[in-house]
């Protein structure tokens, strides 16, 4: 009969130092750059039997590879093993989510070359100047420190911990946090990510203070103060309530005077959706000497101008859409339709109305601040309430 041929698992005869021992030859691997030989050595011939069979029933179950783990793969899978067991998942388990993780970090792109491109979609898609200014400055302030990471490899806790860091108030936090998840939306739409991190971002809890007005004698000396250039448009943020950003785009054609409503077209919205804004009695008598103007309301260098209104009338400080926010208070305190506002204003829901509106001021201030109305003495307009 023909000889057996010897299987490479089974030990070979060696002397050591004058001693016998036995070997087993498990093959070879690349480590750094370099070939090297895996093999066991015992010291008696049963041992060194046994081990060979083990090897080769792992063979037959795994391939060549499984008979050439090293001592210290075998030691971590242990491990590994002891770590998932608890959360009910295996090292394959594991070592598939992680390739797909790595896979999707591979193909991503970095947060400098995808907010060039979102600016460049929403440049395409129309938004206002404005709201791209808005843009560029959130962006280049997270790409500061995101700027060369792949956006898969960024985390919500690591865009938590950085919103924290910076000192600004909640509001403007939350603004940051709604820029940015309007980013990442972006990015998830181009298959850069498969999930917003800003989904487990959330945003800063702030206090709701009432929003800041003027007092009916402050608009009134604001009216009576203001140049004929700029009275039109005081007039129009106190008792129409549109957006500085509205009137700016505003011309005398879209002031209907038969039907007495202000026309605030689609591009110059906020929301992008054209309405229609009622002029009251005492807007109609502050616009009345302007019936036959024609062309854009807003004149050159209007805001140095607005701010020299300011200062003539004797108010020291300027709230935050001081003029937008005094037309709602006294609306709805005055007429108390809150889904009448909602509309005049813009507002998809009333609910906006009511949470920053609703009983400001008392309705005896309101009855003044309607009656603010032009008086002509001579060649003076001056404001009486």
């Amino acid at each position: 009969m023909p000889a057996r041929k010897r299987d490479k698992l089974d030990p070979r005869r060696i002397t050591i130092g004058g001693k016998l021992f036995w070997r087993v030859e498990l093959g070879s691997e690349i480590k750094d750059g370099k070939r090297h030989r895996l093999r066991k050595i015992f010291a008696s011939r049963d041992e060194a039997l046994t081990f060979a069979q083990l090897r080769k029933i792992e063979r037959a179950n795994y391939g060549a590879r499984g008979v050439m783990l090293s001592d210290r793969v075998r030691a971590e899978a242990i491990e590994a093993t002891k770590i998932l067991e608890p959360l009910g998942a295996t090292i394959m388990d594991a070592v598939r989510e992680y390739a797909i993780r790595m896979e999707q970090v591979h193909q991503s792109e970095t947060v400098n070359i995808a907010a060039a491109a979102f600016l460049n979609a929403k440049t395409a898609d129309g938004m206002k100047r404005r709201y791209l200014k808005s843009l560029r400055g959130v962006l280049a302030r997270f790409s500061l420190v995101f700027g060369e990471r792949r956006l898969a490899d960024i985390t919500s806790s690591e865009i938590d911990r950085w919103l924290r860091s910076l000192s600004v108030k909640t509001l403007t936090r939350n603004s940051l946090r709604a820029r940015l998840s309007s980013f990442f939306t972006f990015c998830r739409q181009q298959r850069w990510i498969t999930s917003n991190p800003f989904v487990d971002v959330l945003k800063a809890k702030a206090a709701t203070a009432p929003p800041g007005i003027l007092k009916p004698e402050e608009a009134a000396r604001l009216l009576e103060t203001a140049s004929e250039q700029t009275l039109p448009i005081h007039a129009i943020g106190l008792f129409a309530g549109l957006r500085s950003a509205e009137i700016e785009q505003l011309e005398w054609c879209h002031v209907r005077w038969a039907e007495r409503l202000i026309e605030v077209t689609a591009t110059s919205a906020k929301s992008g959706a054209r309405r229609l804004v009622t002029m009251p009695e005492n807007l109609c008598q502050w616009l009345e000497p302007y019936r036959t103007h024609h062309g854009p309301l807003w004149p050159p260098d209007c805001y140095r101008k607005l701010v020299t209104d300011r200062r003539k009338a004797g108010l020291k400080t300027w709230p935050s859409n001081a003029c937008r926010h005094s037309y709602a208070s006294y609306h709805l305190a005055h007429f108390k339709d809150a889904p009448a506002l909602s509309l005049e204003l813009g507002h998809v829901t009333p609910q906006l109305v009511f949470a920053h509106y609703r009983e400001v001021v008392t309705p005896s201030e309101a009855e003044k601040f309607w009656r603010i109305a032009p008086s002509v003495s001579g060649a003076v307009i001056s404001a009486v309430a």
